[in-house]
């Protein structure tokens, strides 16, 4: 356990209820809960670690019912001249410029994290999961729940987007009914609005029970989208 600070209402916030645990081959910020077995998995966007998503869990969960989990993804990618980040596949700079697009192609590397993450799952061995990601790790969710829909009883996609069509459209009927709620900002520049519109055209064709959140921003998680994942947390 150790000391996590963040800035509140301008003054600094200390946390004790941090822990870094290592669940199967992932490293990850824990977030403990009262709940057994409750547990809440985010995955980061490129280029982030494990702390760019983990302080949402006080605010998603302030009464700690639920555990949650967020890795670090297992790459270490280029994001800018000398600087690195955490990736979970390659993505080039030029991409990163003009507006990633993996609509038609299966990403070299997302074999490799999707079964990393799907081994981070299976030792948990949770009796409830909620699964999320922004961008890149909303992507890596989505494969997950697609291909173990039986272990995603909630599905969180910030800023996501189809890839891999021809395959996802096979397996998207395995979603039927599960609980997902979908954002996007319509002024998006790195993941183009268009192809969250496709993810969730395949979502809903499927069968899965969507709560879909446009706003008219870039690419982010405004405030209005946490209070909704929180609602979405709290009725699943």
């Amino acid at each position: 356990m150790f000391e996590y600070y963040e800035m509140t209402s301008g003054r600094w916030q200390c946390y004790l209820s941090v822990m870094r645990e290592q669940v199967g081959r992932l490293s990850c910020l824990k977030r403990p809960g009262e709940e057994p077995g409750h547990n809440v998995i985010l995955l980061h966007g490129f280029g982030a670690d494990a702390g760019d998503l983990f302080p949402l869990a006080d605010f998603l969960d302030p009464e700690q019912n639920w555990t949650f989990y967020v890795p670090d993804a297992p790459l270490e990618v280029p994001i800018g001249p000398h600087m690195m980040g955490r990736g979970w596949f390659p993505i080039s700079l030029r991409d990163l410029e003009v507006g990633v697009d993996f609509t038609q192609v299966r990403p070299p590397g997302m074999d490799q994290s999707s079964n990393i993450v799907s081994d981070m799952i299976f030792h948990l061995n949770s009796k409830k999961l909620v699964l999320g990601g922004f961008s890149q790790g909303a992507m890596v969710a989505t494969e997950i729940a697609l291909t173990q829909p039986e272990d995603v009883h909630g599905l969180i996609l910030l800023s996501g987007a189809l890839l891999d069509e021809a395959n996802w459209k096979k397996k998207a009927s395995a979603l039927k009914g599960k609980k997902i709620l979908q954002s996007h900002g319509q002024s998006d520049t790195v993941i183009p609005f268009a192809a969250s519109q496709r993810l969730n055209d395949l979502l809903k064709s499927g069968g899965a029970d969507v709560d879909w959140m446009p706003f008219g921003g870039a690419h982010e998680i405004p405030m209005p989208v946490l209070k909704r994942a929180k609602t979405f947390l709290e009725n699943i």
